[in-house]
């Protein structure tokens, strides 16, 4: 489920912003087409992503064994693969110490490389495994922050091995790495972490996303009827383009209301619902007081 974020709005502002106000009230209303229902309950995969290969292996042979510092694949909700709905499963097979490290880059280093440092290497020269292992910073993705200091970073786990073919690990040979007339500064920093190694399974629970999407409508919809003027006035204040005033009558009861169903999502200040409002079906979200109680207690 995906917890929406909204930002208030107004025609004019007289004074500086040391940020954006966030509504403390807000009810949106979007019509729940099957796309649209799928999308709100569901993840989907990159066909280029580690994960949508470990799920390729599963549908061929019917499982598969993943291992990482953190869960490849998360399986908290469905997952759409080839246009087909599952569930996911994983199974935890085995955990082990690995060696991760912490790399950084200046993308303006006030210092280039010196006889005092470890030199510099031309980004061509680079051997493939740490080429791979600074994939996204180095060639920087557009136009890279450059603040005092290093810029960004990630972890990175060299694969089993790999480090023979490395000149960045397990001894940094280079501090200054060379490409298309720049030098970055980089700064590989070891930790030992623990990879745990999943047994990942799937059943399929919908053959499309129209079946999908009429399975979620079986389990969560229900209707909202039999409302006073001023609840109407909400509703379609949030059909028409979303409802952020105050915390009316009006509009705590309608939040009580969707409170006393079971929802896509909910917890004590926000929510996501799937009522049907005269004959159409809508995804309904809302962030409220703590103290709205479901209607009926």
């Amino acid at each position: 489920m995906h917890r929406r974020q909204y930002l208030a709005t107004t025609a004019l502002l007289t004074v500086p912003l040391a940020g954006c106000a966030h509504p403390s009230n807000v009810l949106d209303m979007q019509e729940a087409t099957p796309d649209r229902l799928a999308a709100e309950t569901s993840r989907s995969i990159s066909p280029e992503s580690d994960a949508h290969a470990i799920l390729q292996e599963v549908v061929e042979n019917g499982s598969a064994t993943a291992a990482g510092i953190s869960r490849p694949i998360d399986t908290d909700e469905p997952i759409e693969f080839q246009e087909r709905y599952y569930d996911v499963s994983a199974t935890e097979i085995g955990r082990r110490d690995r060696t991760s490290y912490d790399i950084r880059v200046d993308y303006n280093p006030e210092e280039t490389a010196s006889a005092e440092s470890r030199g510099s290497i031309a980004y061509a020269d680079l051997p493939e495994v740490d080429k791979t292992a600074l994939d996204g910073l180095i060639p920087p993705q557009g136009d890279p922050p450059r603040n005092e200091g290093f810029d960004m970073g990630t972890r990175y786990v060299y694969p089993e091995n790999a480090t023979d073919a490395s000149v960045l690990v397990p001894t940094q040979q280079y501090e200054f790495i060379e490409h298309q007339g720049a030098t970055y500064r980089v700064q590989l920093e070891s930790e030992t972490v623990e990879e745990v190694t999943y047994r990942y399974e799937m059943t399929e629970i919908a053959p499309s996303t129209a079946a999908y999407a009429e399975r979620i409508r079986s389990e969560f919809l229900f209707p909202l009827s039999g409302l006073s003027s001023a609840e109407r006035e909400v509703v379609e204040e949030a059909i028409d383009g979303g409802y952020f005033d105050g915390a009316t009558d009006a509009f705590r009861s309608v939040v009580s209301r969707l409170r006393a169903h079971r929802g896509l999502e909910t917890s004590d200040s926000y929510g996501t619902w799937l009522p049907e409002y005269e004959g159409t079906a809508y995804i309904t979200y809302a962030e409220f007081p703590s103290d709205i109680t479901p209607a009926g207690e």
